[in-house]
């Protein structure tokens, strides 16, 4: 199986001139999303209003600021997204105001990590590097040949991950380089942030149906150093 990384659009050409196209439509909104925590679930109903941004433009999938993993998306999105195997997952109502002041319904999808247990410590690369984070060639950056050439680390768990980048503190960084998971229930969206930060990964099957469909708004780039080992 190939598999995708899934991102918001960067092109201004479809965004607009913000990387960020919404704006909160008062502090309401605000404290609703700065009380959404990355890894469970809220106990309330989050109230999810904003307005596009002067100079930003409508687009299927559009940037937020909401600081929870997933995607502001609207019914078409969601509609694809129901067909696919997501990890643990809701979707919370939210509304947007475009600038001719017309409301139009979007969801916030909110996914929960998948399970650490299906990834394979003992074949995935770890690279031991000056660098943050494993950067994509197709936004133009320059350290993806570092990071290749860097030195390999052998992580046989999480708990391991987590103590190496505790111990080098920011003077060192440990790196996912390619990936190899075991993944029987053949999962459309993957997300795994302690190995691989904000990262979300999805599936071929998944890709296609979004580039079928002409969603707007993402970013799509493949990553050829994925492998399901079954």
């Amino acid at each position: 199986m190939k598999y995708y990384r899934l991102d918001n659009s960067v092109n201004t050409k479809e965004i607009g001139r913000h990387a960020i196209q919404l704006d909160f439509t008062d502090k309401k909104t605000m404290d609703s999303c700065w009380s959404l925590v990355d890894e469970e679930f809220p106990d309330f109903k989050p109230d999810l209003r904003f307005d596009l941004e002067k100079g930003s433009k409508m687009t299927d999938v559009v940037s937020s600021g909401v600081d929870v993993p997933g995607f502001m998306i609207n019914e078409r999105v969601k509609n694809i997204f129901e067909q696919c195997k997501l990890p643990e997952h809701r979707y919370y109502e939210a509304k947007v105001k475009d600038l001719k002041g017309v409301i139009h319904p979007y969801y916030c999808l909110h996914i929960l990590p998948n399970d650490y247990s299906i990834i394979d410590f003992d074949r995935t690369i770890f690279k031991k590097t000056e660098e943050p984070v494993k950067i994509w060639p197709e936004l133009a950056f320059s350290n993806v040949k570092e990071i290749k050439n860097a030195p390999e680390i052998q992580i046989k768990n999480l708990e391991e991950l987590e103590k190496y980048n505790e111990e080098f503190s920011h003077k060192l960084y440990v790196v996912l380089d390619v990936l190899r998971i075991h993944d029987h229930e053949k999962y459309d969206m993957l997300y795994f942030p302690d190995v691989d930060v904000s990262t979300v990964y999805i599936s071929e099957n998944l890709a296609n149906m979004l580039k079928a469909e002409k969603i707007t708004g993402i970013g799509l780039y493949p990553c050829d150093d994925i492998e399901n080992l079954e």
